[in-house]
């Protein structure tokens, strides 16, 4: 798998994993079975810093434009559909068996993806 397609979906997940804790509902949850959340949103946000500063540039800056358009900027490819949009990706990509080797964009919604094998 391409190095910066890795680390885009750990940034992903850091972003998710932040914004889970920033929810009342669940922060009390956490607490309530053990968690320490206190120190949780500085751990997460250098987490994401050292994940920024891993990634290029432009990459970082597509990224974020992704995220204020849709919650999840990152999305999986499984059969052949994105689960961003939930269209049937073309053939040429569908059949590519080097796709997770480059940062591939949706052509419908321009979500970064990732294959999952079937």
């Amino acid at each position: 798998m391409h190095k910066q397609l890795e680390l885009l979906i750990m940034l992903h997940d850091v972003d998710l994993l932040w914004k889970e804790s920033q929810d009342e509902d669940t922060s009390r949850k956490l607490k309530k079975i053990g968690f320490k959340t206190a120190k949780a949103s500085e751990k997460i946000a250098e987490a994401r810093q050292k994940l920024v500063n891993e990634l290029e540039k432009e990459i970082v800056d597509r990224y974020e434009r992704l995220v204020k358009r849709y919650d999840r900027a990152v999305a999986p490819v499984l059969g052949g559909i994105c689960y961003g949009c939930y269209q049937v990706m073309p053939t040429a990509l569908a059949t590519d068996r080097d796709r997770n080797r480059e940062i591939r964009l949706c052509p419908n919604c321009g979500r970064f993806l990732y294959w999952i094998e079937d």
